[in-house]
């Protein structure tokens, strides 16, 4: 009897021990509003009650998302922007109505951002004021593991053994944030090294790696990209970033040390949240026609009009990335020029949303490296 009951714990336990690494987890990005035109100071609110709303139901204990929350600190917004401050409490606001809120608060589902362009820009304001309205609304709340000049900016996490690096991109960037994007590969590699039992590893960052549409991202210091892609490859599959407003998934290269030979690839995985469609009415803001830039990047799925989020599952060795979204928070014409003109809806309880994309990655039995299936 003993020993049976001995048996039975440790099925228990065994059983526990593979649900306890089983979870989901969400990746938001890019919910700023068009300035005045939409949404509440800065913020496609909308937007982020429907998101929040939705992953909630599909049971994510944890959101990632890679900036751009607020149009910022930017002169077009008439007549002028609200303090960032504003914009940031509009948007922690809209998540808190479905019970989602920053680390350390009392929601449900904690949220992890790092900062986007957006967040960043001094177009009105100077630097120093936008650090601290940004670490007074949100970096105060996030683990305070990053490198010494980038407390509250870039930090990583572990849940269910699995690691989270949420990356700050703009910290060394150009009062116009075209510039200077990048991160810090030192500590990235001592993350890494400090964890090397972590069965999965994502990172999050706002701008690609390769450049889609927008040419501002990490490719502006390929060779530095290029380490950092390196870094992860054996670790993780998967990169998580927004900065062009659609949804676009593509295997992007990831180089041997000689920067020509390909060793692997890496998913790039782009995902609009709510932020403005292009609208082909400026030479800077055409429609993307599906082509990267560098044609060593193998594009798989593109999808434009849609506002939504991706839901990752990890179960044991397999990750399960679906793009869930819908084409309700606006509708749109076209022109004889080719020019979309967006009417944005409110009424997000009305959103129907639907799995428009997925993949899973599979680790091998004798190997880091995640394989696409």
């Amino acid at each position: 009897m003993k020993k049976f009951l001995l048996f039975a714990v440790a099925i228990l336990l065994g059983l526990n021990l593979l649900h306890a690494q089983s979870f989901k987890f969400a990746v938001l990005c890019d919910t700023r509003s068009n300035g005045h035109e939409n949404g509440k100071n800065g913020v496609n609110v909308s937007a982020v009650k429907a998101i929040c709303q939705h992953l909630k139901e599909q049971g994510a204990v944890l959101v990632l998302a890679p900036g751009d929350f607020i149009c910022g600190n930017v002169k077009w917004y008439e007549p002028t922007p609200p303090a960032n401050a504003t914009q940031f409490q509009s948007f922690l606001e809209a998540a808190a109505s479905q019970g989602i809120g920053l680390p350390g608060s009392n929601m449900e589902i904690p949220l992890y951002p790092v900062r986007g362009n957006h967040e960043c820009y001094q177009q009105i304001l100077p630097g120093d004021s936008i650090k601290a309205a940004w670490m007074k609304s949100i970096g105060y709340t996030l683990p305070a593991n990053g490198p010494k000049n980038e407390i509250g900016f870039t930090y990583s996490f572990t849940y269910n053994n699995s690691l989270f690096l949420g990356v700050d991109e703009y910290m060394h960037a150009s009062s116009s944030q075209k510039k200077g994007i990048g991160l810090n590969q030192a500590w990235v590699n001592r993350v890494l090294k400090n964890n090397p039992k972590a069965k999965h590893v994502f990172v999050f960052g706002h701008t690609p790696a390769f450049a889609a549409h927008h040419k501002d991202c990490l490719g502006e210091q390929p060779l530095r990209r290029d380490v950092f892609l390196r870094s992860i490859y054996q670790r993780g599959g998967i990169y998580f970033c927004g900065h062009d407003h659609f949804y676009a998934r593509a295997k992007v290269p990831v180089f041997k040390p000689d920067n020509s030979t390909i060793k692997g690839y890496i998913q790039q995985v782009i995902t609009p949240s709510g932020a403005p469609f292009l609208t082909g009415n400026r030479s800077d803001n055409h429609k993307w026609d599906g082509e990267y830039q560098n044609k060593m990047v193998i594009p798989e799925t593109y999808i434009d009009n849609a506002v939504g989020y991706q839901l990752v599952t990890v179960d044991k060795d397999k990750v399960t990335v679906q793009f869930i979204a819908t084409y309700d928070a606006c509708s749109y014409t076209k022109n004889g020029s080719g020019e979309y003109t967006y009417t944005f809806n409110d009424n997000w309880e009305n959103w129907n949303f639907s799995i428009m994309d997925q993949f899973s990655l599979q680790k091998k039995n004798r190997s880091r490296q995640l394989v696409s299936k």
